[in-house]
């Protein structure tokens, strides 16, 4: 067992030494800020403190993890610095380092939104410092790792995560014709007007002579049993509005598709637009969502990705949902928190942790083909080199698609392929 000394144990402190010795590098240990038990302790030690501990090998505190409120780091931060090769920024405080991504420091700060009132990766530190594309938490973690083996005598077997590939898909519009209802299908005939082409396949469609766009559930479950991988599906169930245009979760069409996919799969909740601080509409989404399923829901993804620090995980971990797959950004891939592995969330506020796990996703394919301009094969090979680092660091690569961009359909003819490739490369 590693013995860790710190003058002051914080909750913060706590969270992040848990997450980088205990989950990510494996270790069994134990905090103490008793001096007198860190000198008689026998086996190897370590200590967190503003200045050297004689004797014992020391991380630098830069102060962030004594503290109980949020204030602005840009001093603290100060310029880009390098540690055993890797580029670090609170100088050699790793622990603060991987604290203030994790935890979304920045996303608490004041910020400029977009206009779906999202955090910017334009925003962001990863960003400016140019490691938006690599899981710097995790190479850091690692050199801490190796760099504690050689130095402190008897340092214990460190056992890092393995890879892991986790695909997803998210159902924000079941169909693209069928089961709209009446209303729906005349305002989709007028809006087709000008288009005697786009006229005549909705129609054709709604005739059942074609099958419908959106309907590629039976591609996606063989792609994924190439793969001998079953994804994640997420179905958003809000009431129809500008932003959310699903098919209403009330219809048969719609309760069959979800039934059957969970038959074998796992489901979550895709909370509505306007629902991301608002817990009586989630509450009711997921409502809808347990009945079809008959199973409680524990897991989410936003809409759109709109998280509001730290309201949106006070409202899952009150719903009781354990699982989160929203941390990432629409308009760039990469690591969003600088992290390829799941880990819980902590709310800054209230400076505590709660029990609901964020599991980071690195691309997904409206970043690419939509804000990256990517063609397919640059998509496939963006996305390889993701792949790559996170095999790398023994993380876990995520991927967000929807059931509308393996439609072969306007935009989306040739990303099948996409999906496909992706699939093989990341599994």
């Amino acid at each position: 067992m590693l013995l860790i000394y710190s003058p002051e144990i914080s909750a913060r402190l706590q969270y992040t030494v848990d997450l980088v010795f205990g989950k990510l590098l494996g270790l069994k240990y134990q905090i103490t800020s008793m001096l007198n038990e860190l000198e008689n302790f026998e086996g190897p030690r370590l200590a967190y403190a503003f200045k050297p501990v004689e004797g014992i090998l020391t991380i630098p505190a830069s102060g962030l993890l004594f503290e109980r409120n949020i204030t602005d780091q840009s001093t603290r931060i100060g310029r880009m610095d390098t540690w055993e090769g890797l580029p670090v920024f609170f100088g050699k405080d790793i622990l603060s380092g991987v604290f203030y991504l994790v935890s979304r420091y920045e996303e608490y700060l004041p910020f400029e939104p977009d206009e779906h009132q999202r955090f910017q990766s334009g925003e962001s530190l990863a960003f400016h410092l140019g490691f938006l594309d690599r899981p710097l938490v995790n190479e850091w973690v690692i050199k801490l790792g190796e760099w504690l083996k050689r130095e402190i005598p008897g340092f214990p077997e460190i056992v890092l995560p393995e890879y892991r590939f986790l695909p997803t898909i998210d159902v924000d519009n079941a169909f693209a014709y069928l089961h709209k209802g009446l209303i729906r299908s005349i305002g989709g005939f007028k809006k087709d007007w000008k288009s005697m082409q786009e006229r005549n396949h909705r129609y054709q469609v709604l005739r059942k002579n074609q099958p419908d766009p959106y309907d590629t559930y039976t591609m996606i479950r063989v792609l994924h049993e190439e793969i001998r991988h079953p994804p994640i599906w997420f179905f958003l169930l809000g009431s129809y509005n500008r932003y959310d245009k699903n098919i209403s979760p009330g219809s048969k069409s719609m309760s069959q598709l979800i039934r059957e996919l969970a038959k074998n799969d796992l489901v979550g909740i895709h909370p509505s637009y306007a629902s991301n601080s608002q817990i009586n509409q989630i509450r009711k989404e997921c409502q809808k969502l347990e009945k079809i399923t008959g199973q409680p829901v524990s897991r989410s993804r936003q809409h759109y990705l709109r998280i509001e620090m730290p309201a949106t995980y006070r409202i899952l971990h009150h719903l009781g949902i354990k699982e989160d797959y929203s941390m990432g950004f629409s308009e760039r891939t990469g690591f969003r928190a600088g992290i390829a592995h799941p880990y819980l969330f902590f709310d800054l506020e209230e400076n505590k942790m709660l029990d609901v796990t964020i599991y980071p996703f690195q691309v997904m394919d409206v970043t690419l083909q939509h804000y990256m301009k990517l063609t397919p094969d640059q998509a496939i090979e963006h996305t390889k080199q993701l792949i790559l680092k996170t095999k790398k660091v023994g993380g876990t690569f995520c991927t967000l698609w929807h059931n509308e961009s393996l439609s072969e359909w306007k935009n989306w003819s040739g990303w099948t392929k996409v999906y496909r490739e992706i699939l093989h490369a990341a599994s």
